[in-house]
C-alpha cells in the first residue's frame, strides 16, 4: 500500500538531507518519494552502470563497494547513496548490495521538474547546497579513515620492525581457507620472515617432517597438528588461530588445554588480523610478552600508577575517567572502562598474591574488607588511548593466573553457573566474565610464577564496539 505523502513527510524530517526544508517543500518533496524492497543479497545500485535516483535507507543494512573492494556498511536510517552520479550525470562509481532486507526511499531526477515554478529556483538552491553538505561530510569522513589509516600503517612498521630486529625467524601457517592466509602473508611480507603455508592437516604435519619451525600458527579446525607439534616439541610456540566467538572457543580449548597461545580473528576484518598477528608474532619471537604499548601506536603516553591498596580502587578509577575525559572519549566507552578496571583491582589485590607454595593468600577475603599490599606484593595500572583504541592494563608480579582458572570461571559464567566456582572464596566469580564481556578486546600475558599483565582494548568510538568481544592469551 502506497503511503501517504503527509507520513512520508513526517518520516523524512529526522533524517539530515531534509533538515532545511520548510513545511511546504517537505511535503512536495513527499509526494515525488517511492518506496522499495531489496533482498538479502540484491543490488540497489551497481558499479559502472547509470543511476537517476536519489536513494535514502529506510531501513536495513547496506554494504558499498569499490572495484569488488568493500569501503563502507550503512545502517543509519536516513543515508544517502546515488548522489554523486546523479550530480555528474555519470555512470555509477560504487556497487551497494543489501547485506539484509532493506527498503529505500527514492526520488528520480525526471520528478524534480514537477516542483511548482514559484519554488523551483528556491528547491535547486537548496539541493545543491545539500548536495555540498554531504559532499563535504563525505570529505571528513575520508580523511578520518585516512588518518586512521596512517595510524594502522605505523602500528604495523613498527611490528614489523620488532620482527626484524628478533632475526626473523621460520613460521609454519595452517590454514585451509585461502582468503585467511592472505592477511598473514601480507603481515609478514617485508619481514625477514620465511613462511610456509599448508591447506590441511596432512600438508601441515608433511611440513614439519622435514622442516624446524620458530612458531606455528594453526585455524582451529586443524588443531591436531598443534597437538602433534606439542608431543614432539617441534615447536617452541605452537598458536592457535580462533574466531571471536568466545563460547565457541571456550569449547575448543576445553578439550585442547594443551595450547599455550590463542589468537582470535575477524573472518571480515584484514587490518585487525594482519595487526594482532603481527604483534603475537613480535612478542613470540623476541620473547617479550608484556607492554601495553605493543597495542598502541608508537609514541603514546601512557601512564603509570602503582596499586597498593584495596581503598585505592575508587581514586584510581577517578583519575582514568577524568584523564580520558579530558582527552574526549565518550562516556559510553568510559562506563565500561570503569566497570573493567575494577574488575582487573579486584583481582590484581585478592586474587593475584600467592605465597612461595603458590597458595592465595587474599582470596578468601570478602572484597568489602580492605587489603594493605607489601612492596613485593603491589601491581602495576597502566592506561593511554591513540585516538583509535584505549588500553588499560594491570600487572602483578606473581604470574598464578592459569589457563584452567580462565576456561573453567568463563565456561561457568557463559554456562550460566557464574559463582559455582568459587567455594570458600571471597567474590562472586564474575571478574574475568565482566573484564572480557566489557573489553572489545583482552588479553592474557602470563609467564608463571613471574608475572601476570591483563591488557583491555577499548574502541574509542563507542559506536564501533566489538559485536562479539573476544580474548587473546599467551602462557610461557
Amino acid at each position: 500500500m502506497r503511503m501517504h505523502p503527509a507520513e512520508i513527510a513526517k518520516e523524512i524530517r529526522q533524517f539530515s538531507f531534509f533538515k532545511s526544508f520548510s513545511e511546504d517543500l517537505l511535503l512536495q518533496t513527499a509526494t515525488m518519494i517511492h518506496t522499495e524492497s531489496f533482498a538479502v543479497g540484491s543490488f540497489v545500485l551497481q558499479e559502472g552502470k547509470k543511476n537517476n535516483s536519489l536513494f535514502f535507507l529506510r531501513s536495513g543494512k547496506v554494504e558499498v563497494s569499490l572495484s569488488g573492494e568493500v569501503i563502507a556498511t550503512l545502517e543509519t536510517p536516513g543515508e544517502v547513496f546515488g548522489e554523486m552520479s546523479v550530480i555528474t550525470a555519470n555512470l555509477t562509481s560504487t556497487t551497494v548490495k543489501a547485506l539484509s532486507p532493506v527498503e529505500c526511499y527514492i526520488i528520480k531526477t525526471e520528478d524534480f521538474a514537477h516542483v511548482h515554478p514559484k519554488d523551483k529556483d528556491r528547491f535547486q538552491a537548496l539541493l545543491f547546497q545539500i548536495y555540498c553538505f554531504i559532499l563535504t561530510e563525505r570529505l571528513m569522513r575520508t580523511n578520518e579513515k585516512a588518518r586512521l589509516f596512517e595510524i594502522l600503517n605505523r602500528e604495523l612498521h613498527e611490528a614489523q620492525s620488532a620482527i626484524e630486529k628478533s632475526g626473523g625467524g621460520k613460521v609454519l601457517l595452517v590454514e585451509p581457507d585461502k582468503k585467511q592466509q592472505l592477511p598473514i602473508r601480507m603481515a609478514l611480507g617485508g619481514t625477514g620472515v620465511q613462511l610456509d603455508i599448508a591447506s590441511d592437516s596432512a600438508m601441515g604435519n608433511a611440513f614439519l617432517a622435514e622442516n624446524t619451525y620458530d612458531i606455528v600458527l594453526c585455524e582451529e579446525a586443524c588443531v591436531d597438528v598443534l597437538k602433534e607439534v606439542q608431543d614432539k616439541k617441534s615447536s617452541p610456540f605452537p598458536v592457535l588461530l580462533t574466531s571471536k566467538d568466545v563460547q565457541g572457543n571456550l569449547k575448543i580449548l576445553e578439550h585442547n588445554r594443551f595450547v599455550n597461545h590463542i589468537i582470535s580473528r575477524d573472518a571480515e576484518d584484514k587490518n585487525a588480523t594482519i595487526r594482532y598477528v603481527l604483534t603475537a608474532l613480535s612478542k613470540l619471537l623476541n620473547k617479550d610478552l608484556f607492554g601495553v604499548e605493543k597495542y598502541l601506536t608508537w609514541g603514546v603516553d601512557v601512564q603509570s600508577r602503582t596499586v597498593t591498596h584495596s581503598a585505592q580502587r575508587e581514586s584510581l578509577r577517578e583519575d582514568i575517567f577524568a584523564y580520558f575525559k579530558k582527552m574526549g572519549i565518550r562516556s559510553t566507552v568510559l562506563d565500561r572502562v570503569n566497570t573493567v578496571v575494577e574488575e582487573m583491582l579486584m583481582n590484581a589485590i585478592y586474587d593475584a598474591p600467592v605465597d612461595s607454595q603458590g597458595k592465595s593468600l587474599f582470596n578468601h577475603i570478602s572484597r568489602k574488607e580492605e587489603i594493605q599490599l607489601d612492596t613485593h606484593q603491589q601491581s602495576v595500572l597502566r592506561y593511554g588511548s591513540d585516538g583509535v583504541m584505549l588500553a588499560v592494563s594491570v600487572k602483578d608480579p606473581f604470574g598464578s593466573l592459569t589457563k584452567d582458572i580462565i576456561i573453567d570461571y568463563l565456561m561457568s559464567c557463559y554456562g550460566g553457573q557464574a559463582g559455582s566456582l568459587n567455594t570458600n572464596k571471597g567474590g562472586a566469580g564474575r571478574g574475568l566474565h565482566q573484564i572480557i564481556e566489557n573489553a572489545d578486546l583482552t588479553v592474557f600475558n602470563v609467564k608463571k610464577g613471574v608475572r601476570t599483565e591483563v591488557i583491555c582494548l577499548f574502541n574509542v568510538d563507542g559506536q564501533k564496539r566489538e559485536a562479539q568481544p573476544s580474548f587473546h592469551y599467551f602462557f610461557v
